[in-house]
């Protein structure tokens, strides 16, 4: 598969989503142009085509309504036509999968990307066969000294942003691989990522272990690898055409993981929510949530209200508590994470 990510530059995005506010954010690419400037659950027809050079078309949506297959098709030949490389964020619906997409690359000479691997496992399986015991304790010499998994109450809730953001911090002080669980992974500089949700189920746990030994297999010199995990313990599993996969997805991730520690993303300021979240990560893996992060982008709360909510989540559960955007508890949540990292590097010697 061509692994254009690694050359684009500059991109034409399909939509103005959370996707693309995280590639604007944390990407390392420009993005020229939006071909749809509504919102994600705008499902009105693209066809705008703007004159911006752009070297990449990124469809940018991952989770699509049955009629949208038409518009993505029709979107994804259009920007072929034009002479852009495809990079297609689609979860259900994968250029390699339709003929006349592959036929339309080949005509007009296109690169393509489909971020849904089915065969992701056959690629990483070498690497998931070290030290693949199920005691989540259990690890060889090979593996990277530290693992920390970004869990989550449920979608939305911030667990790519804390990914990124602590990535950046801990780079400071530390050496940190990444492996990430969202189709704009590679787009920001992340390691390696594993799109669990169309690989067979029974190898998703085996494939993000596998993605930590590749990652650390590349630079043995790693203080910590950071995982991002995929929606929530208690998300709906019986969610039908979207490709989601629920708490199901959620658990193979932090258990495929086999984390040291785990930071949980909520999007929600619900003590008791929170504590469910909490409770049942610690019992299911074995290992304690070490900060909680707070997404408050659509909570009705002045900075002060909210940074006393979070001293109270903090206080009551005996845990660090921050809201990375907006900068509430920042430093010391960054501080203790460090600490962490330092004496946990010092048991290992």
């Amino acid at each position: 598969m061509n692994k254009i990510y690694e050359t684009i530059k500059t991109a034409k995005l399909s939509h103005k989503n959370k996707v693309s506010d995280s590639i604007a954010k944390f990407g390392n690419i420009e993005i020229l142009e939006y071909a749809n400037n509504n919102n994600e659950d705008d499902h009105n027809a693209i066809a705008e085509y703007g004159a911006c050079i752009y070297d990449t078309f990124i469809w940018s949506k991952e989770i699509l309504e049955p009629f949208e297959l038409i518009i993505w098709k029709k979107t994804i030949k259009k920007e072929m036509s034009l002479g852009k490389n495809i990079y297609n964020m689609a979860r259900l619906y994968r250029i390699d999968d339709f003929s006349e997409l592959r036929d339309c690359a080949k005509k007009y000479n296109i690169k393509y990307f489909d971020c849904s691997n089915p065969n992701k496992f056959q690629e990483l399986e070498k690497y998931a066969k070290i030290d693949n015991s199920s005691s989540p304790s259990s690890f060889s010499s090979s593996c990277p000294n530290l693992i920390i998994t970004i869990m989550g109450t449920g979608m939305r809730s911030g667990k790519f942003t804390t990914t990124m953001i602590l990535r950046e911090e801990l780079n400071k002080y530390f050496n940190i691989g990444m492996v990430g669980t969202e189709p704009q992974s590679p787009l920001c500089g992340i390691d390696e990522m594993v799109i669990p949700q169309l690989i067979p189920l029974h190898t998703v746990a085996p494939a993000i272990w596998g993605a930590i030994n590749k990652v650390n297999s590349k630079n043995k010199n790693l203080d910590a690898i950071i995982v991002s995990s995929q929606t929530g313990i208690y998300s709906n599993p019986l969610d039908i055409g979207t490709g989601r996969g629920g708490g199901v997805v959620s658990l193979a991730i932090l258990l495929g993981s086999k984390p040291d520690y785990i930071i949980l993303a909520s999007h929600t300021v619900n003590i008791e929510e929170i504590k469910k979240n909490i409770e049942a990560i610690e019992l299911l893996s074995g290992k304690k949530v070490i900060g909680i992060t707070i997404n408050s982008k659509n909570m009705d709360l002045k900075q002060a209200e909210l940074k006393n909510r979070l001293n109270d989540i903090s206080n009551k559960l005996n845990i660090p508590v921050a809201e990375l955007i907006k900068k509430i508890n920042f430093e010391e949540f960054i501080n203790c994470m460090v600490d962490i990292i330092r004496n946990h590097k010092k048991i290992k010697i």
